[in-house]
């Protein structure tokens, strides 16, 4: 399970509406009669007040129907009438928040070819919904007080609706549940609304819990068995996975015929809404067009049987049925689980994702890990074990905040690890600004016209004093700069004046891509960082863990080698995380090397713990934290003081009006016309750069684009499909997805396909040269690459960029995407109004989602504290001493134990 919390606001007869159009077909094929359109669910929390413990009862309700569900929406306790308290009754009121209850493909396939496979799994799914419900009726929270001194309290009940849906959109098998938390919640008697910021962070408790509850299940385990069905790494059917992208695929196609028929009828019917009639009839001519020579579905129940044609059409045969005995799934014992382990591991993939994190963060990792294993066993169980692994590892943690009033939902644990990679990056930087060092005169006099070749740049003050410091003997340097501001130029004459004194311009990059466009914009080798720490016995793995083992001197390539006075350079150092920062900075160190940080705060953050060059431009001596101020990029110098606004986030409204009287924002009425239209201008104007905000609206704007280009649209003859279900083709343009050194191909490298073989091997040329891809790399590590993610598009510079923006959208990611195009850059937004567009523009410079490292985390928990307000009462958390620890039945090592 997978997937984040939507908020919906708005009116409840909308609402009401949405859930009934989403129901396919084969939803009603699946659905019994009096189903109703949702399941009820009613969440009691009873507290002990002597033990100071909890305890949740969740019972079951009447199913809602249409009208029942628009009350429930509404805020109306729908078994007396009566509104939940006092209710807001404009437009932006929170009405409920949704997660989804899913799982891996192959799961709704195995469930569409055996009934009692789709029956277990129902089952499966109910129950873990009811664990999730559970869990947020123990632990979440609402605020009472005055303003400025509020106070939260927790929930005593809590009301949920499930919404069960067994197609995607898309129209294939996708069995899933859409959990939707009221918004109305009982607290310290009365109803109150929900804390929803609570709920958005316990996402990954929430995914944790339904994934594991799913997988751990025993009868959905079993009844997988005994149909001769196997579970790989992935958590995929091993028997189905490999028919899982084509069947995709075609689904898919058929989902965006649909929407090309809804954007051309929208564009003729401006203001009007399509009825049922007209999008089944839009169902079954997309359905045509996509499976000309198949019979069109005409009922729920032709559907599913036409599922498995497709499935028998692309080669899938149907296992063997296990015999009782031989189809119970291998489960790891309890008393073998290494709960010790389980806490380090856990600590581990923590800290590699941020430096901080609370309670529910620790709850889904435990509950990740216990899925892997396979601890497959009573529901109950595995759930008394994850909150036994939770306790120990909250234990294990290191508080950023003290007190027992913080509310569970701030990220305020960390470990003694994170804190301790911070403490000595921040350590070496101070030494090295200890020494300001002095800049290099005469590079400075002649920067301001150098020969380059058979040429000569000519710098502004500003790129001179750079040249200057970087030529200087200063062991630390922090260079920043706006997009755009003319980077490239100056490190190629700082280049060349470090080469003249004897010293080397040794450039790193957080990524393998970047340094490939550094190389090729500098005219001289650049590398990721990680490549240099390997080269220099750094070793890591999956799970975050960091070791150093002894390399032969000799053996270090000899790009990788540093010699006292070169400059270890890191471009993009804002993208750079701490771990291999620290890294970086033992090599320099132990070659007396010195070192350049460049890059801009403002763009990207680092995946995962940064902030790595905002200390050290908080530590650098001020003669030595230099700034590239003009802006060079853009052909119109009214965009480039626009550009600088963006990176700062100053004055958003008026950004945004004055980007509007441009022409430089476009807003749309809907998704499927923004779709349409950024597809249309990608096919008129194959240079143009394309970029959305998830990897999810890239791909699906991959494929929409793709099918506007009739010169690329596959054939049964010449095509390679995608574990995500893209099909490739002579003619595409793709990404490659995983460094590969013995591929010789990049994360994000692009290519163009020029052949495919009957292996299913790729033949791909791009700017360095052609490269043969086997067919196991293609379809596990290749993607269409019309559009690309605002990490894509990082570093790039081109002609006129389109930015998609969304909801998830940050103001680093705006200002990044808004800044690739020289000659134009162009916002799409979904939106009514131009008001309600400029009130999205607004909230995206609101939010800043950079991971600057525990230092910054803790200042970020306090204001949250004194935001939300503390806990009231504060709950008891769980003691080192109250753990009844056991001696791992293993006794030893360092494994999880089986």
């Amino acid at each position: 399970m997978h997937g984040g919390v939507k908020f919906y606001r708005g009116a409840a007869h909308a609402a009401r509406n949405y859930v009934e159009a989403d129901r396919t077909r084969a939803d009603e094929y699946y659905l019994a009669e009096g189903t109703g359109i949702a399941s009820r669910y009613v969440a009691d929390v009873h507290t002990n007040e002597l033990s100071d413990t909890s305890e949740v009862a969740v019972t079951a309700a009447q199913p809602m129907d249409g009208d029942t569900y628009e009350q429930w929406v509404a805020g109306f306790d729908v078994t007396t009438g009566l509104a939940k308290g006092r209710l807001r009754t404009d437009e932006r009121a929170l009405r409920f928040v949704e997660v989804v209850v899913n799982g891996p493909k192959t799961w709704s396939l195995a469930a569409a070819l055996h009934p009692e496979v789709g029956a277990a799994y129902d089952a499966a799914q109910e129950r873990a919904a009811v664990e999730i419900i559970t869990w947020l009726a123990e632990h979440s929270t609402t605020r009472v007080g005055p303003r400025g001194r509020q106070v939260q309290v927790p929930v005593s009940q809590l009301d949920a609706a499930l919404v069960r849906h067994y197609t995607s959109r898309a129209g294939d098998p996708h069995r899933h549940i859409h959990l939707q938390i009221n918004a109305r919640v009982l607290a310290d008697g009365a109803w109150r609304g929900l804390h929803s910021v609570g709920t958005v962070r316990s996402i990954e408790a929430i995914n944790g819990i339904g994934h594991a509850a799913v997988m751990c299940d025993p009868e959905f385990r079993a009844v997988l068995a005994a149909h001769g069905y196997s579970l790989d790494a992935s958590s995929e059917v091993r028997e189905l996975a490999p028919y899982a992208g084509k069947f995709s695929a075609r689904a898919e196609q058929i989902a965006r015929n649909v929407d090309r028929y809804e954007a051309d009828w929208r564009r003729d019917h401006p203001g009007h809404e399509p009825g049922p009639n007209l999008r089944r009839s839009w169902d079954r001519r997309a359905w045509a067009e996509a499976r000309p020579h198949k019979a069109t579905p005409t009922d729920g129940h032709d559907i599913a049987a036409a599922w498995i044609d497709e499935l028998h059409d692309l080669g899938f045969r149907e296992p063997p049925r296990q015999p009782a005995e031989a189809s119970r799934p291998a489960s790891a014992s309890i008393g073998r689980i290494n709960r010790d382990a389980v806490t380090r591991l856990a600590l581990s993939r923590l800290g590699a994702q941020g430096s901080a994190w609370n309670a529910a963060d620790v709850r889904g990792q435990v509950e990740n890990i216990l899925a892997t294993v396979g601890v497959i066993t009573d529901p109950a169980v595995r759930r008394e074990l994850a909150e036994d692994l939770t306790a120990r590892t909250v234990a294990a943690c290191t508080r950023l905040v003290a007190g027992d009033d913080v509310p569970e939902h701030v990220r305020h644990l960390t470990s003694e690890k994170v804190l301790e990679v911070e403490a000595d990056l921040v350590g070496r930087l101070v030494t090295r600004a200890a020494t300001p060092g002095a800049p290099d005169e005469i590079a400075a006099d002649v920067a301001g016209e150098y020969p380059v070749g058979a040429a000569s740049i000519r710098l502004d003050d500003a790129q001179q004093h750079v040249v200057a410091a970087l030529a200087g003997t200063s062991p630390l340097v922090v260079i920043e700069g706006a997009a755009g501001a003319g980077k490239t130029t100056t490190l190629t004459v700082a280049q060349q004046a470090l080469h003249l004194r004897g010293h080397e311009l040794v450039v790193v990059t957080p990524t393998k891509k970047a340094a490939q466009v550094a190389a090729a914009e500098l005219g001289a080798p650049a590398f990721s960082a990680a490549w240099l720490v390997h080269q220099h016995g750094f070793r890591w793995d999956a799970d975050g863990r960091w070791a150093r083992h002894d390399v032969d001197p000799s053996r270090i390539h000899l790009d990788a080698r540093l010699i006292a006075g070169d400059v270890l350079l890191v471009d993009e150092a804002g993208m750079l995380d701490q771990d291999t920062a620290r890294a970086l900075f033992t090599v320099a160190d132990e070659a007396s090397a010195r070192i350049a940080l460049v890059g801009d705060r403002h763009q990207l953050p680092a995946v995962g713990r940064g902030g790595v060059l905002d200390h050290a431009a908080r530590w650098v001596h001020p003669d030595n934290h230099l700034t590239l101020e003009a802006v060079h990029r853009f052909t119109d110098p009214d965009y480039a003081d626009l550009s600088l606004q963006m990176r700062t986030g100053a004055r958003p409204g008026t950004v945004f009006d004055t980007l509007v009287q441009r022409g430089d924002v476009v807003a749309h009425a809907t998704d499927v016309e923004r779709q349409a239209a950024l597809a249309q201008i990608a096919a008129a104007s194959p240079g143009d750069l394309v970029i959305a905000d998830t990897r999810e609206h890239v791909a699906s704007l991959n494929a929409t684009i793709r099918d506007q280009q009739p010169a690329t649209r596959p054939t049964d003859r010449a095509v390679v499909t995608t574990a995500a279900g893209a099909q490739i083709a002579v003619g595409d343009r793709v990404a490659t997805r995983r460094n590969d050194r013995d591929l010789d191909v990049a994360n994000r490298d692009q290519w163009h396909v020029t052949a495919i073989a009957q292996s299913g091997g790729v033949t791909v040329s791009g700017r360095r040269g052609t490269r043969t891809l086997p067919r196991e790399y293609a379809t596990a590590h290749v993607e269409l690459a019309y559009a690309t993610t605002v990490h894509g598009a990082q570093g790039e510079t081109v002609d006129r960029a389109h930015f998609a923006l969304g909801e998830t959208t940050t103001a680093s990611s705006a200002y990044v995407a808004m800044t690739r195009g020289r000659h134009g850059n162009t916002a799409h937004l979904v939106a009514e109004t131009l008001d309600d567009a400029r009130a999205q523009w607004i909230e995206t410079f609101t939010r800043d989602r950079a991971d600057l490292g525990p230092a910054h985390a803790r200042e970020a928990a306090l204001e949250e504290i004194e935001q939300y307000g503390p806990i009231d009462p504060p709950r008891r958390r769980p003691r080192p001493e109250d753990l009844q620890r056991t001696r791992p039945a293993l006794g030893r090592g360092s494994g999880i134990g089986r």
